[in-house]
């Protein structure tokens, strides 16, 4: 079931996208509603599953985890069977930090992050290549992230949310 969201839900997402941290009272401040609707606003967003969780966002670098490598993978063969044993070997490498199942010419692509390029040769060889299924990979190193967003393209629904709110005002006006 896909949640009904008026413009006021839109702006608490946007707010809690930008700090999920900030008290109720501070995001029903900004949005210009009571706490008691910002609340129940937010329940039902979580409840619903639009909200999944909230998480603190660390900082690799200072972590140093500075290096960043996007791997392309392709599987010996394309079962699921072979696509499923991928998955859960994959899914507790800590250092696989997104995976994607692709169209193409890659079945999947890796977000890896290390320490270094001697860290990233020793993953390699002693985790990745260990892997059966696989067939080729190919790496790139991230020389620079240009732009990183956790944040999801609300714009668009703020758009529909204005244009039906602009419909709704017309059918008022011409009764």
């Amino acid at each position: 079931m896909k949640l009904k969201l008026d413009e006021t839900d839109l702006r608490i997402l946007g707010e809690l996208q930008q700090n999920s941290s900030r008290p109720i009272h501070e995001l029903a401040d900004i949005i210009g509603i009571s706490m008691a609707s910002c609340t129940r606003r937010v329940k039902r967003m979580e409840q619903s599953g639009l909200i999944q969780r909230y998480v603190a966002l660390l900082n690799p670098q200072a972590l140093g985890l500075d290096l960043e490598v996007f791997i392309n993978i392709r599987l010996n063969t394309q079962t699921l069977k072979t696509m499923e044993e991928f998955r859960k070997i994959i899914t507790v490498m800590p250092e696989v930090v997104e995976c994607y199942a692709l169209t193409g010419d890659s079945d999947f692509l890796l977000h890896v992050r290390t320490a270094g390029v001697k860290e990233y040769n020793t993953w390699m060889q002693e985790k990745l290549i260990g892997v059966s299924s696989i067939f080729t990979t190919h790496s790139n190193i991230s020389l620079e992230c240009i732009k990183y967003s956790t944040a999801l393209p609300l714009a668009a629904n703020f758009a529909a949310v204005g244009i039906l709110r602009k419909a709704t005002k017309k059918r008022r006006r011409s009764r």
